[in-house]
């Protein structure tokens, strides 16, 4: 059985292009146009970018500005990275409630899974197979907690490809949609047992789920999986997109969680005796091997 990393990347396509489908429904043909007639307001159509309003006494169709103008639009208000990660402890192995020590990355039956996998916390652009990583991948053992990266609502509760879940948070001041979705979302895809549902207000560090086990070669031994990411909307396009979530750290918190990346990253490098495994000097800031957004256009 072939579980490649670049998975990841085209189940974030999935989820991401699910999430512009939502913001973007086939409710009409492409011969709308602003002034006709709509059936419900705040649905929209991205051919024209329209929006159903109501004008008066009528449902029409407006010329929308749904989405933000760039990636700069997107708040600065990540609090952790999906997990309670900490600076790496010699003594105990550990970084926060990710276990460095003793870990071997399991081996897939080829040479590219094996090279990919060998990162126990993931870096945003990574190449995976000619796509570039839109998310990050942190292993961490089974049963740990998942937590929200921010303050906000929950838009989106979906099941994914591999029957578990992703869970979609709003910041403050960006509302969830008609579709469950927003113009910006943290998401924390690859978890299970959510304990969280659509509409429900969330606090940055509370559980809302658990680290996925659907990777079977990491959960033989004993680890699983979460994917954290920041989706956004862009003005005028029919494609998903994603950014570096190392640019939008809270402004009290970006340089001591930049600071535990550096420990965890020279840690596991230590671990593996592979100097190689992580390019501090490529990444800015930490986790970013690019500040190019990342996106997949709509079929």
């Amino acid at each position: 059985m072939k579980l490649s990393r670049s998975l990841g990347a085209v189940t974030a396509g999935i989820a991401a292009m699910s999430l512009v489908a939502a913001a973007f429904p086939s409710v009409a043909s492409a011969a709308n146009k602003p002034g006709d007639s709509c059936k419900k307001a705040g649905i929209t159509l991205y051919n024209g970018e329209l929006l159903c309003t109501k004008k008066g006494k009528r449902l029409i169709w407006v010329k929308s500005q749904v989405g933000i103008t760039s990636n700069a639009n997107i708040p600065k208000v990540i609090q952790n990275w999906g997990l309670a990660v900490d600076t790496y402890d010699s003594g105990s192995g550990m970084a926060g409630v990710m276990r460095i020590r003793g870990v071997t990355p399991p081996t897939f039956g080829n040479a590219a899974d094996n090279a990919m996998y060998r990162h126990i916390f993931g870096v945003y652009g990574m190449d995976l197979k000619g796509m570039k990583e839109p998310q990050i991948a942190i292993i961490a053992p089974l049963g740990t907690p998942v937590i929200s990266m921010v303050d906000g609502t929950v838009c989106g509760l979906s099941k994914v490809w591999s029957n578990d879940y992703s869970v979609q948070v709003a910041p403050i001041g960006t509302p969830c949609m008609i579709g469950n979705w927003a113009t910006v979302l943290f998401e924390h895809e690859h978890l299970i047992n959510p304990t969280v549902k659509v509409g429900d207000k969330v606090k940055a560090g509370q559980q809302i789920g658990t680290v996925s086990d659907y990777n079977p070669y990491w959960k033989a031994k004993g680890f699983g999986m979460i994917e954290i990411g920041v989706f956004f909307v862009k003005k005028g396009s029919n494609k998903s997109w994603h950014a570096c979530l190392g640019n939008y750290l809270a402004p009290t918190k970006r340089d001591s969680m930049l600071a535990v990346l550096t420990s965890v990253q020279m840690a596991w490098m230590a671990e593996l005796s592979d100097p190689t495994l992580y390019d501090l000097g490529a990444q800015n800031p930490v986790v970013c091997l690019t500040n190019d957004d990342n996106t997949i256009a709509i079929p």
